[in-house]
């Protein structure tokens, strides 16, 4: 059994009343659940070619609640450096292995609100899984997520669910401050939220975070790890997102273990009396 869930089992047991909340946390690790909309995003994307921004990720592999991997034409991938948090060795221009049995993707080296040199309307979709809520500007990452999408093209975007994860004693960000960051063009660099995520973060639930002054150490370089999650978010706030930078929310849905699951559309826009609009 893997390290984090021995880990998260020990917490539960050292609580009162533990049976309950054991018996969710094993049937929630061990049996997760399958969207909903996974029928409408497995045939939606069936044969197409995508970007997945972050990643690879396990839930979009064959046998996962989403295996999008297996039903893709090709998949292109972006990711912020040569080496991450999460693995190294990546370059400008590499192979991004998405499945074994599809030939590779292409490797681009960008950060998730500049996607230079990505082509407008070159993707049949776009995904991100566990990436938006580690941007300090996400407004600005999906307007640039729907500049490389087609039109009626898609975007598969999953977030973590905070009441399920170790940001549960976090407030959902305001959808104010997500505009204020998109007007003030704000960076990676940007370390607002640290002071709370210091206080509020449950160690013990991520027992790979070490310590809390190797927590707070790595917290101060993330414009260097990205390890922090700058936002939470909720389903009204996706949904909110979405409809600010343009997206056609599809479905949206909490999903076990601790997901959120959007799909959404890059609705055409159509000129009518008031001015454009999304159709």
């Amino acid at each position: 059994m893997p390290r984090g869930i021995i880990t998260r089992l020990l917490f539960h047991l050292r609580r009162p009343g533990t049976l309950p909340g054991l018996i969710d946390l094993v049937s929630h690790r061990l049996w997760p659940a399958q969207p909903k909309l996974a029928a409408a995003v497995l045939g939606g994307l069936q044969g197409q070619t995508g970007l997945e921004i972050g990643g690879p990720s396990r839930v979009f592999q064959r046998g996962n609640i989403l295996p999008v991997y297996a039903c893709a034409a090709r998949i292109d991938n972006v990711n912020f450096s040569s080496a991450t948090a999460w693995e190294s060795g990546l370059r400008e221009g590499g192979d991004f292995r998405f499945d074994a049995g599809k030939p590779p993707g292409r490797q681009f080296l960008r950060e998730a609100t500049d996607l230079a040199r990505i082509s407008n309307a070159s993707c049949d979709f776009v995904l991100s899984s566990h990436c938006l809520e580690h941007v300090a500007n996400p407004l600005a990452a999906l307007n640039e997520w729907r500049r490389v999408t087609r039109e009626d093209g898609h975007l598969l975007l999953i977030l973590p669910d905070p009441r399920h994860t170790f940001d549960h004693r976090r407030p959902v960000t305001t959808f104010a401050h997500l505009r204020e960051d998109l007007v003030r063009r704000t960076g990676e660099d940007d370390l607002t939220h640290l002071p709370e995520i210091l206080t509020k973060h449950d160690l013990t639930r991520d027992p790979s975070a070490g310590s809390p002054e190797e927590f707070r150490t790595r917290g101060l370089q993330n414009a260097r790890n990205r390890c922090l999650h700058h936002h939470v978010f909720d389903l009204a706030l996706l949904r909110a997102v979405l409809a600010e930078t343009g997206w056609l929310t599809v479905g949206a849905e909490e999903v076990r273990p601790h997901h959120l699951v959007a799909l959404a559309r890059n609705a055409p826009v159509r000129d009518g009396p008031d001015g454009p609009k999304s159709s």
